[in-house]
């Protein structure tokens, strides 16, 4: 199946670094580009990508906009391409509803990698959703796949992005540890200011909404004075063997 990935950028250079990323890795995969966000945004409407890389710099208007007119119409994929020194474009990208980003310059390797992740997960989640839709719970348990890495909460399978993912991990392995915010941010962000610690308080908010069933009463990740995090929860592990981990 050819995968559609749409690219939202004015600089032919970075179009045509995708280009031949995509060629080289990615050979089933076609990008669709358009030069601006009013463009781009038709091209959502149009062609339905998987997924869409939107530069936050773009000609004709704010690319916040578009990502928020995107969100409004599609639960597409989304990466966020910013600069090195624009942590607070990265932050406000995830809190309207970006599932990733990539720092420019950034390497193909590095994008292609995180374009896959995110659309391998988004598929096993959708297929094991659809095998388990007849099979209502309402037990709200922690289940992860660590092989295919896999997320759900009762018969809820999970959208996670890479980042979440890793952040997740980190924490339910190390069960009721204490992580300061700059370990988080040196082991899962390491590209980032390890003194801005605000990409952590975002996934952390994201990790749960989506596990919490009181968000803002959290029984699974707690807070660690205001310094970091801990993970106190209970979860079944899956793969080899189902084993679960109880408090």
């Amino acid at each position: 199946m050819t995968m559609k990935i749409l690219i939202i950028e004015d600089d032919a250079g970075v179009t045509e670094l995708v280009a031949r990323a995509l060629e080289s890795r990615w050979f089933e995969a076609t990008l669709l580009s358009a030069t601006c966000g009013e463009e781009g945004i038709a091209l959502v409407q149009q062609e339905l990508p998987d997924l869409v890389i939107l530069d936050l710099m773009l000609p004709d208007i704010d690319g916040f906009q578009v990502l928020r007119r995107i969100r409004s119409l599609s639960n597409v994929l989304v990466v966020i391409t910013t600069a090195k020194g624009e942590e607070d474009s990265r932050i406000r990208g995830l809190q309207d509803g970006a599932d990733d980003y990539v720092v420019k310059p950034f390497s193909a390797s590095e994008l292609v990698a995180r374009m896959k992740s995110l659309i391998r997960r988004r598929e096993m989640t959708e297929a094991t959703a659809t095998l388990t839709a007849k099979k209502p719970s309402n037990i709200r348990r922690l289940r992860i796949d660590f092989q295919s890495q896999e997320v759900s909460v009762g018969n809820s399978f999970l959208k996670m992005g890479p980042r979440q993912y890793e952040l997740l991990y980190l924490l339910v392995t190390n069960k009721g540890k204490a992580f300061n915010k700059r370990e988080f941010m040196a082991k899962v962000f390491p590209e980032n200011n390890v003194d801005d610690t605000r990409f952590v308080d975002v996934y952390i908010r994201k990790l749960r909404e989506q596990l919490e069933e009181f968000p803002d009463e959290p029984k699974m990740i707690l807070d660690e004075g205001t310094t970091g995090y801990r993970f106190v929860g209970s979860y079944i592990a899956a793969g080899e063997a189902l084993k679960e981990v109880e408090r």
